[in-house]
């Protein structure tokens, strides 16, 4: 199921369905159940409201009291993590009425002090990952990728705030990547070491990254206002080719954080002008399968 969140509105695209109208989606998380099956799905509404898809309808959960929610991810211990404006943590019991609890040792990390956004006056918390051994990786624009091995007791820095993280993605054992402004990183071994390439790339900018299967697809610019973004992806580990048939050879804007979704061979964009692009072949093909929607925020395969 391929789940789009709009400025304006929640749609499964494969049922052709709106799930809700007038509401901003900022974000769409999956719980998983087992190795490769998804469990419940739980979306974040105009920066404040939790809810979670219930087939054709959504089950109101709870409320953040100060808003500003920006980031969404499901622990394997059944919570929801949620990252806020200003860079701030929080956990929930995926509840209706659950309670927030900040996460205070994120608040102690060292350095956050110095912490800066030059898209705004505080930092944002803008993407979240919880790898299948329960390794919560939390990206700070700008402020680095930071790991907790512990729950949430205790973090450490696993890329610098300089490589300016925009999102980062999990994949089976061990596996994870970045896109940054640096480029795209990618991890063997949990984020322990890091591998960097701009290598195939027109540009170095790179804000999306989705990892399915034994593929990385990730889009790259040359900047926070470019005209001119793409979409490229390599097998883990190799070349960085771009993406292939159906899509434009270039983009007159970024592929945003959010906007880039992948699950074994499938794989799916989305662009701020209201399009969806989706591949059944890991990338080699795609076909248009939605336009003229409000610009989108996220997509999911759930």
């Amino acid at each position: 199921m391929l789940i789009v969140g709009t400025t304006r509105h929640l749609e499964d695209l494969d049922r052709a369905y709106s799930l809700a109208e007038d509401v901003e989606v900022g974000a769409v998380t999956a719980a998983r159940s087992g190795a490769s099956s998804t469990g419940p799905v739980y979306v974040l509404l105009d920066g404040e409201r939790i809810d979670r898809i219930d087939d054709v309808d959504l089950a109101p959960l709870f409320r953040l009291p100060e808003g500003g929610g920006q980031a969404l991810a499901a622990t394997p211990e059944g919570e929801l993590l949620i990252g806020e404006s200003g860079a701030h943590l929080s956990r929930a019991a995926p509840e209706p009425g659950a309670k927030l609890e900040p996460v205070s040792s994120f608040d102690a990390v060292p350095g956050r002090g110095a912490w800066s956004n030059p898209a705004g006056t505080v930092p944002d918390l803008r993407t979240l990952a919880v790898a299948s051994s329960g390794a919560w990786f939390v990206g700070v624009h700008v402020g680095g990728l930071w790991r907790s091995d512990d729950h949430g007791a205790s973090f450490r820095s696993v890329i610098a705030e300089e490589a300016d993280v925009h999102e980062v993605a999990v994949g089976p054992g061990g596996r994870v990547a970045v896109a940054a402004a640096a480029g795209l990183g990618w991890s063997d071994d949990g984020g322990e070491s890091w591998h960097w390439t701009t290598d195939g790339l027109h540009a170095s900018y790179c804000r999306a990254v989705a990892i399915g299967g034994d593929a990385i697809y990730v889009s790259a610019s040359t900047g926070p206002r470019t005209s001119d973004g793409r979409l490229y992806r390599a097998a883990w580990g190799g070349e960085l080719i771009p993406c292939g048939d159906g899509l434009p050879s270039s983009f007159p804007f970024n592929l945003d954080s959010g906007c880039v979704t992948a699950s074994n061979r499938e794989v799916a964009v989305g662009t701020p002008d209201g399009r969806v692009f989706r591949s059944g072949d890991g990338g080699d093909h795609f076909e248009q399968v939605a336009g003229e929607m409000r610009p989108v925020r996220v997509l999911r395969f759930v």
